[in-house]
């Protein structure tokens, strides 16, 4: 069959400004219908506006649900290619580049996303003073002119938001401008957002007092997020067989890549990293990818995840919680994560698990017979037959038909706030010949039914030939590995939630002592790798090399750390 083919023909010179947004929706108009289909990009920049952006409400797992105006309207479509052929797409304002939704086998390949306007902003710290009062401190700020701001009422409003008001600081972390990542030990600082005053000294230089965890150094960075996380950059949802290739994210406000209730996802030589040449130490806002109720094989390869504000990667499910039995074979339930809301976490046929609160144990599995939604935050599961007769409020449900085996190799990631990669699957999971420079743990196998509720428990992981590269520098995390789901100490005893996890071949260059924390796993091995110390940073408070309690069939070798100079 003949691949249908459209070309965009729009002026993507430099100097040109023109709005793509209306010739691509038209593009891809055309490009309904069956057979395979192509839409090409002239090498250029597409600058695309929010203004006459098709608008869908999404929910969006982990990022705040809203009415999206949408670039790249994706829904309903099978077998279609877009080669942006090396182009630059610019976004203005709050707008969703690319939303695929209910749709099979697409291909996105060969572009750049990049916002005008950052959805967060930068300064240096020219100055640092504390402040008389208990954990206050006084920096003055050298704001850049990509970063337009006004004092108003002794309060900093950053300004230039095509159709957005002026939006308040809302956190702030401090960077290590040379190296490029968030500096030795910083923590967030939340309090910028309940309270700080604000003086202009003179323009483009702020005088900035607020409480601070620990008082900023002269010569970082302080980076401010001031939006929630409306803007991912490629929303994945309902879709199957979708295919990501040299894509390069440089901005978003919120997750580069967020995928859900997708089956077979691959991610080949994609970066969110800052744009080259750029002084910026952010790229996107939250996580860079980020993938929730999936199934079949998500795979990355040759990726490079640098410098967001959050992890490099999260896989896991969602713990809907129990908030009331409404028949024998009925249970309503609640998606108590407001970032959870509207997710529709199984369906007809899908087998689902019945989970203790407090232990995470799994007590029955089921069958689903109807799955109602009542409104976004409560659902009913009626199952085939009877509940099981210990269900009681309080107690959490998870899918077991949406589980995917994950693959990570040849990849890079660091530089970002948190953690590197999160991983709470039961799939097979292989994480291999990857770097990572993480602040905070480099893994993280955790499961949660009482905050997060990101389920689940894993089944089989192979952490190999990977080099953990300075990790563990700040706050986020209490190892490099860190396997750590969240059963209080007085319910651990017998709660083996995680089975078979292997870290094998692996170097680990140590900032901190910490290598290995471990809780509730049956089955875990940590066997030929090397343990060396790192010089970049000053010693870690972590004393423990290896700390594992409430778990079976346990192999360590190699726990004794080598000297330090």
């Amino acid at each position: 069959m003949t691949k249908l083919t459209q070309v965009v023909e729009l002026d993507a010179s430099a100097a040109s400004r023109a709005d793509a947004t209306e010739p691509v929706r038209s593009a891809l108009r055309s490009l309904r219908g069956a057979g395979p289909k192509k839409l090409v990009f002239p090498k250029g920049r597409y600058h695309f506006w929010s203004d006459r952006a098709t608008e869908e409400y999404l929910f969006v797992s982990n990022n705040d649900p809203s009415l999206k105006a949408l670039a790249f309207p994706l829904i309903g479509f099978d077998d279609l290619e877009i080669d942006g052929q090396g182009s630059e797409f610019i976004f203005h304002g709050f707008i969703t580049p690319f939303a695929i939704s209910a749709s099979h086998d697409i291909r996105l390949r060969n572009f750049s996303i990049d916002w005008e306007r950052t959805f967060h902003n930068e300064a240096l710290i020219m100055d640092s003073k504390p402040a008389p009062k208990d954990g206050l401190a006084s920096i003055d700020l050298g704001i850049s002119k990509q970063y337009p701001y006004r004092v108003e009422h002794e309060q900093l409003r950053f300004t230039g938001y095509h159709d957005h008001e002026p939006l308040a600081p809302g956190h702030a972390l401090s960077f290590d401008p040379v190296r490029r990542e968030p500096s030795w030990q910083a923590h967030d600082d939340w309090a910028v957002k309940q309270w700080h005053h604000a003086v202009e000294i003179d323009p483009g230089i702020v005088r900035f007092t607020a409480k601070f965890s620990q008082p900023p150094k002269a010569g970082n960075v302080a980076t401010f997020s001031n939006a929630g996380r409306y803007c991912p950059a490629i929303v994945l949802t309902g879709s199957q067989d979708i295919e990501l290739s040299d894509i390069a994210i440089h901005h978003c406000g919120g997750m580069g890549v967020i995928a859900q209730l997708t089956r077979n996802i691959r991610l080949t030589r994609v970066k969110v990293t800052p744009p080259p040449g750029s002084d910026r130490v952010i790229s996107a806002t939250a996580d860079a990818t980020h993938v929730v109720n999936c199934a079949g094989q998500i795979e990355f390869d040759e990726c490079r995840f640098e410098n967001q504000l959050d992890d490099p990667g999260n896989f896991h499910g969602i713990y809907a919680r129990v908030s009331r039995v409404t028949s024998p074979s009925t249970v309503e339930v609640e998606l108590v994560h407001g970032q959870q809301v509207g997710i529709e976490i199984t369906h007809p046929g899908d087998e689902i698990e019945f989970v203790g609160n407090k232990n995470l144990l799994t007590y029955a599995t089921a069958k689903v017979a109807a799955f109602t939604r009542i409104n976004k935050r409560f659902f009913e599961v009626e199952i085939e037959g009877n509940l099981p007769p210990e269900t009681a409020k309080g107690d959490v449900i998870a899918s077991l038909t949406w589980v995917s085996n994950v693959t990570v190799r040849n990849s890079r990631v660091g530089n970002n706030r948190a953690r590197g990669f999160l991983i709470s699957t039961a799939g097979k999971v292989l994480i291999e010949n990857n770097v990572f420079r993480s602040p905070g743990a480099a893994i993280l196998i955790a499961g949660d039914a009482n905050y997060w509720f990101e389920s689940g428990k894993v089944r089989d992981i192979t952490v190999r030939g990977n080099t953990f590269d300075n990790c563990l520098y700040s706050v986020w995390g209490r190892a490099v590995i860190d396997i750590v789901p969240e059963i209080e100490p007085k319910n651990r005893e017998g709660a083996l939630y995680h089975q078979n996890i292997r870290i094998e071949n692996n170097k680990f260059i140590l900032a901190d002592a910490r290598v290995m924390n471990a809780h509730c796993v049956d089955g875990l091995v940590f066997k030929n790798n090397t343990i060396e110390w790192g010089s970049d940073y000053p010693l870690g408070p972590g004393k423990e090399a290896f700390h594992v309690e409430a778990c079976a069939n346990v192999e360590i070798e190699g726990d004794t750390l080598p000297p330090r100079d």
